[in-house]
């Protein structure tokens, strides 16, 4: 039974596609998924950051294909949860976003809409951006990458 939600950036799975040092972090996220353990929660929004890098970064168009048809097939298994964030979920973003200072600065609004989306749902957002877990870690539910437990 699923007993703990995640929200994970697009961040954390591109560890495991380009083989980055915190990819077996990455990697247990999604096996624990797999195995019932979490429930993973992402906003439309990982698709497109995703597909984004892959434009960019990745000259095989079969190996971008091959990437998305495996994020299709997480999501239609269930291991995956895709949802379009709510009026709530984005004034709750909003509200993040603005947060900061001009020294410091401010939360990117993209980050903040999957921190708002772990909120709502009583969720813990992981990511492996340290600048934004410094920015906004007093909202809570949020943790690094780094600190994902290897073991349940």
């Amino acid at each position: 039974m699923r007993n703990r939600r995640t929200v994970l950036d697009a961040n954390v799975f591109l560890e495991i596609v380009f083989n980055r040092p915190l990819q077996n972090k990455a990697k247990k996220i999604f096996e624990d998924a797999i195995l019932e353990r979490i429930q993973i929660i992402v906003p439309g929004l990982f698709l497109d950051e995703i597909t984004e890098v892959f434009c960019g970064n990745i000259e095989n168009i079969t190996d971008v294909e091959f990437y998305l048809n495996y994020i299709e097939k997480l999501a239609n298994s269930g291991v995956l949860t895709i949802v379009v964030p709510n009026c709530t979920v984005r004034m709750k973003a909003i509200e993040l976003a603005r947060t900061g200072n001009k020294k410091s600065g401010y939360p990117e609004l993209a980050d903040c809409l999957y921190h708002a989306l772990a909120i709502i749902n009583e969720a813990v957002f992981i990511t492996n951006d340290k600048r934004h877990i410094a920015k906004i870690s007093h909202f809570g539910h949020i943790a690094g990458l780094t600190d994902y437990e290897t073991n349940l």
